[in-house]
C-alpha cells in the first residue's frame, strides 16, 4: 500500500503541476488577449471650434479641463489642418479619407439641396461596420440635402447601424425662432426640435443640443452587446451659432457678458441686429459646456472599463466664425484662431488649421506634441493601421497613414495637402484652391491663379506673400497642383461629383 501511495504520488503531483501550467498559461493568454483586444473608436468632432479656443491651445480665459486632459493623456497636433473650411466638406473628407472635390461636396449643403455624399463612397463607418463593429452616430450629420431626401443616402446607408442626427447646419426651436413676447428665457429654453432617430423625427426636447447628443452616447453604451467592439461618431453642433447654454456655464464669464444681455436674455440671434454688443462670455461658456459633455463621455467610458481600450479622436470640422465676420450682426461673440490669418470660409491658415488630439494609452504615450503637418484625410489610413483593417484598393485615398508621429517619428508626406472650396455669393472674396508641401503653401483663385505663397513654417501668420520673388518654389508647386487637379478630375467613382450646384 505504501508503495501503491508512492507511486501516485509520484505520478499525480507531476501531472497536477502541469495542469496547473497549463492553466496559468492559459489565464495568461486570455489575459493578454484582453489587454490587446481589438480596439473601440470615438470621434469626436467640433463645429467650428477654433485653433486658439481650447485652453490646451493656449486660450487664457476658457476653461477645457476634459479636454485639456484628453491632450495631456495622449498627442496634441500643431499642425492639424481640416479638410475643408466648410463644414459639409470637412465632415465628407473626414469619414472618407478623400478630398471633398472628389466626393462631390465643396461647399456646405443648404436644406433640400440635391448635393450629398456620393452614393460610392466607403466611408469609415462601413468599413468597420465589415470587421464586426457595431457602428453609431451622435450629433450634426450635414452630409445631404435632409432626411426627407429619400434618393439621398442617409446614416444607415453609409455603414452607421443607429443615428440620432440633426441633419442640417444647426440646432434650432421653432418656438424661439418665431420671436416670442412672452418673456420665455432664451438660456434654458433653447431645446432643438430637429433631432432624427434612426430616420425618425424626434420632436420637441428638454435638453440642450450637447446635452441631448452625450445623454445618447451614454445611452448607447449602456445597450450596447457587452464584448462587440464598437465606433462611435459624435460630431457636436456646438458651438456653431446660434449658441445656447445653461445658466451654470453663463455664470462662469458673467464678466464677459454685457448687461444688455442679461437683462433680455429671450433675445434670439435674429433679434440682436442694432443692439448694444452681448459679449464673447456666451462663446466661452459654450465651449466650456461642451468640454463637459466630452468628459460625461469619457467617464463612462471608464465606469465601463473601456476607455484605455477605446481610441479617442477630438477635432474640428473648420475654423472659426471671428469677430471681423460677425460686424454684420454686432454679436462680439466669436472664436479665436490663435493668432493665425484667415477664418472659416477661407483657405488661410485661421481657416483650416485646428486643434486635434488623440487619445489611445497602448500606443501613444502621454504628453506628447506633434508639429508634423497632418490632416482630415489621414484618419482613415491611420485608423486603418491602428485597428487592422483594409482600404478599399478601387479609389483614391489622399490622406495617409500618421502613426508614425505617435511614436515622435516623421511620416515622409507622399502628397501634398490639398483644399478647395466654392462659396460663391460670400461677401468676401473666396479663394478657390489652396496646397501645402513642405513648408509652402500656396493659394489659387478662381481662375486656378496663383494669389499668395508662403513659407508656413518662417511665417506661420501669413504676413509676407512671396508670390512674385520665389518661382523657383512656385512653379514646381503650381505643376504639383496641376498634376493633382487633373488626377481629381479624372476620378470615376462617383458620377455625382459632375452634377455640383
Amino acid at each position: 500500500m505504501r508503495r501503491l501511495k508512492l507511486i501516485m504520488f509520484r505520478v499525480i503531483v507531476p501531472m497536477v503541476y502541469a495542469m496547473t501550467i497549463v492553466v496559468l498559461t492559459s489565464c495568461n493568454a486570455n489575459s493578454n488577449k484582453t489587454i490587446k483586444r481589438t480596439p473601440n473608436l470615438v470621434l469626436i468632432l467640433v463645429d467650428d471650434l477654433g485653433y486658439g479656443d481650447l485652453a490646451s491651445y493656449g486660450h487664457q480665459i476658457v476653461k477645457t479641463p476634459n479636454i485639456d486632459k484628453l491632450a495631456s493623456d495622449g498627442i496634441k497636433y500643431t499642425q492639424y489642418y481640416a479638410p475643408s473650411p466648410l463644414c459639409s466638406p470637412s465632415r465628407a473628407g473626414l469619414l472618407t479619407g478623400r478630398t471633398p472635390y472628389r466626393t462631390g461636396i465643396r461647399a456646405w449643403i443648404p436644406p433640400g439641396s440635391n448635393v450629398h455624399l456620393g452614393k460610392n463612397e466607403i466611408t469609415l463607418a462601413h468599413l468597420l461596420k465589415e470587421k464586426g463593429y457595431e457602428t453609431a452616430v451622435m450629433g450634426k450629420w450635414h452630409l445631404n440635402g435632409g432626411a426627407q431626401m429619400i434618393n439621398q443616402p442617409q446614416a444607415k446607408d453609409m455603414g452607421f447601424d443607429y443615428s440620432f442626427i440633426i441633419l442640417g447646419g444647426w440646432a434650432k426651436n421653432k418656438k424661439i425662432e418665431t420671436k416670442p413676447t412672452d418673456g420665455t428665457l432664451r438660456h434654458g429654453k433653447i431645446y432643438p426640435d430637429n433631432f432624427w432617430r434612426n430616420g425618425k423625427p424626434v420632436g420637441e426636447t428638454d435638453k440642450f443640443s450637447g446635452e441631448l447628443v452625450s445623454d445618447e452616447v451614454v445611452s448607447w453604451l449602456d445597450k450596447h452587446e457587452k464584448g462587440n467592439p464598437f465606433f462611435l461618431y459624435v460630431p457636436f453642433s456646438e458651438v456653431h451659432t446660434p449658441i445656447s447654454s445653461p445658466k451654470i456655464y453663463l455664470e462662469m464669464y458673467s464678466d464677459y457678458i454685457t448687461d444688455f444681455a442679461k437683462n433680455n436674455p429671450y433675445l434670439y440671434h435674429w433679434d440682436w441686429v442694432d443692439q448694444p454688443y452681448r459679449g464673447q462670455g456666451e462663446y466661452y461658456a459654450n465651449i466650456s459646456f461642451l468640454d463637459a459633455q466630452v468628459g460625461k463621455i469619457m467617464d463612462k467610458l471608464e465606469k465601463l472599463g473601456e476607455l484605455d481600450n477605446t481610441i479617442v479622436i477630438l477635432t474640428s470640422d473648420n475654423g472659426p466664425v471671428t469677430r471681423e465676420a460677425r460686424k454684420q450682426w454686432e454679436l462680439n461673440m466669436a472664436g479665436e484662431t490663435g493668432g493665425l490669418r484667415g477664418r472659416k470660409d477661407n483657405l488661410f491658415e485661421g481657416g483650416i488649421r485646428v486643434p486635434a488630439i488623440v487619445r489611445y494609452p497602448s500606443m501613444i504615450k502621454s504628453g506628447q506634441i506633434s508639429h508634423t503637418p497632418v490632416y482630415g484625410l489621414d484618419w482613415l489610413p491611420t485608423l486603418a493601421e491602428l485597428m487592422n483593417f483594409d482600404v478599399q484598393p478601387d479609389r483614391e485615398i489622399d490622406g495617409q497613414s500618421i502613426v508614425n508621429t505617435m511614436m515622435g517619428k516623421d511620416i515622409g508626406r507622399k502628397k501634398p495637402l490639398i483644399w478647395t472650396i466654392d462659396m460663391g455669393g460670400q461677401d468676401d472674396p473666396i479663394n478657390e484652391w489652396a496646397i501645402r508641401d513642405g513648408d509652402w503653401l500656396l493659394i489659387l483663385d478662381r481662375g486656378e491663379k496663383p494669389k499668395f505663397l508662403f513659407n508656413i513654417a518662417d511665417d506661420p501668420y501669413e504676413v509676407v506673400n512671396l508670390l512674385k520673388s520665389r518661382d523657383d518654389i512656385l512653379n514646381p508647386l503650381l505643376d504639383n497642383f496641376i498634376k493633382y487637379k487633373n488626377n481629381i478630375e479624372a476620378d470615376t467613382v462617383n458620377i455625382t461629383r459632375k452634377n455640383i450646384q
